[in-house]
């Protein structure tokens, strides 16, 4: 049954978000901008009586694992931009930055991070 209020008041923050970006796309991105998914599943983990060292330990690694997401939200405005389809791009976006989390985690642990257990 929690399972099922996280789904949807998690859902109504999506959808919320997607109304305010249609209305007000710099609103919209201010209020995205903000880690929500992050921000939620903290709370999710505090209300559930997750110990503080997994949820710190849960807020590092999404420190480290947007460093090398900043591609995507550089490459699908600018192959959109270009005239390529939406689902193009975005499939071409999603595809160069999970070759580049590759990479990164790669690079990350050869200087001693380790950014996926």
């Amino acid at each position: 049954m929690f399972l099922l209020f996280k789904a949807l008041v998690s859902g109504g923050i999506i959808a919320g978000a997607s109304e305010l970006a249609k209305k007000f796309p710099l609103w919209g991105a201010v209020f995205v901008s903000i880690p929500m998914t992050s921000l939620m599943t903290a709370i999710w983990m505090h209300i559930e009586k997750e110990d503080n060292s997994k949820i710190s330990s849960f807020l590092e690694n999404v420190f480290w694992a947007h460093i090398p997401t900043l591609l995507f939200f550089i490459l699908c405005p600018a192959l959109l931009l270009s005239g390529m389809g939406f689902w193009l791009a975005l499939s071409i976006s999603l595809g160069a930055t999970c070759l580049l989390f590759m990479a990164y985690v790669f690079v990350m642990k050869s200087f001693g991070i380790q950014v996926v257990d």
